[in-house]
């Protein structure tokens, strides 16, 4: 038995560095101000969940091989944190990300929790036999395909939300995923090896700074990037670009005649169809009240038509909605040896102007 006690030292160690990981997080997340309140909520239940699940897991090899007459506990923790432990990632994605959320992922989830409580009598997924020792059995497969999926759900949730959200942090979406992956597939491997909950652990985390990172930089109205993400473009531009200022025409007349809500409406509308337009092409950003800057990190020859395609779709909304203003839209580039990306963003406004005093002469 020296090995097995070695190996419950060590365990043990690890489950308390990642219990206190966790508390850590959850000051982290707690203490945050730019996350709303129900995703900090959310990440706050997940990580009480993973400590439980951790500390679950550490009672469950406590009692592998000794006090049989408490077989019953040691099977009923393993099915709960089997049954949990996949509902922390979909919960997470669908709350931080709730855009084309669907009730299926549940029933998945919902199955895997029908099997792991009927394994506590069955041995479908796992068993605990008369000496109170852990076995997987033919259906742990099932187990690991729906933490899988649950794992995948919220890295596509994620990349969809990036490339809305105009993020340039996909990478870490991956990295995270991978370091979860990878601490699971180490402890399916080895079963001597306990990484699995520290790696989940580390994995929600990070992604809490990511997500948090990303709300940070976005406008949450118009779901464009914000003046702070413009300040660090105008600080460390992409050269070559070309830089657009778009400004919405007679705004303050919406204001004015139809009320701030609609006003609202009016700035979504306008940035869902900036991003339409040039979100494939470059960046956009809402720098001001009714203020759009977008920059195409090149010299796009077809500026031009990307210009024609964002006045035709907005005269089109018009059509429904004849409350809707127009735009106007002013273009300047920045070679790659400009000096002062200050004096292109002038130009292009001063053009932007230009073009709204031609549009009032010509009414």
């Amino acid at each position: 038995m020296p090995e097995l006690n070695e190996l419950m030292r060590e365990f043990t160690g690890q489950t308390a560095i990642t219990i206190l990981f966790l508390i850590s997080g959850s000051i982290l997340v707690a203490n945050n101000r730019t996350v709303g309140r129900k995703a900090r909520r959310i990440f706050l239940m997940s990580l009480v969940a993973l400590a439980f699940i951790a500390f679950a897991d550490w009672i469950t090899n406590v009692l592998s091989g000794v006090h049989p007459q408490l077989r019953w506990l040691h099977a009923t923790l393993i099915a709960l944190y089997f049954s949990a432990a996949p509902f922390v990632p979909v919960a997470i994605a669908d709350t931080v990300f709730p855009e084309g959320n669907a009730q299926w992922p549940y029933f998945v989830l919902s199955a895997n929790v029908l099997l792991e409580l009927a394994s506590i009598f069955g041995s479908f997924v796992f068993s605990v036999d008369a000496q109170s020792i852990y076995h997987r059995e033919s259906l742990y497969f099932l187990y690991m395909l729906t933490y899988a999926f649950s794992a995948v759900y919220l890295s596509v949730k994620s990349i969809k939300a990036g490339r809305t959200y105009q993020s340039a942090s996909m990478g870490s979406v991956i990295s995270i995923l991978v370091c979860m992956s990878a601490g699971v597939g180490i402890q399916v491997f080895d079963g001597k090896v306990f990484t699995t909950w520290p790696a989940a652990s580390m994995a929600v985390v990070l992604f809490f700074v990511f997500y948090a990172d990303m709300v940070l930089r976005t406008d949450a109205l118009t779901k464009l990037l914000n003046r702070h993400s413009y300040d660090e473009f105008v600080a460390h531009p992409p050269l070559p670009c070309t830089v657009l200022l778009i400004d919405i025409d007679d705004f303050k007349h919406v204001n004015d005649t139809y009320g701030h809500a609609y006003g609202d409406e009016v700035l979504a509308k306008v940035g869902s169809l900036l991003l339409k337009v040039f979100g494939s092409h470059g960046l956009c950003y809402r720098t001001g009240g009714d203020e759009f800057t977008v920059v195409l990190e090149e010299r796009l020859g077809e500026t031009g038509a990307l210009i024609a395609q964002l006045n035709e779709l907005i005269a089109a909304a018009r059509e429904k909605d004849n409350r809707l203003p127009g735009v106007s839209v002013g273009k300047a580039q920045a070679g790659q040896d400009c000096t002062d990306i200050a004096a292109v963003v002038k130009a292009a406004d001063e053009k932007m102007y230009e073009e709204k005093r031609a549009r009032k002469v010509g009414r």
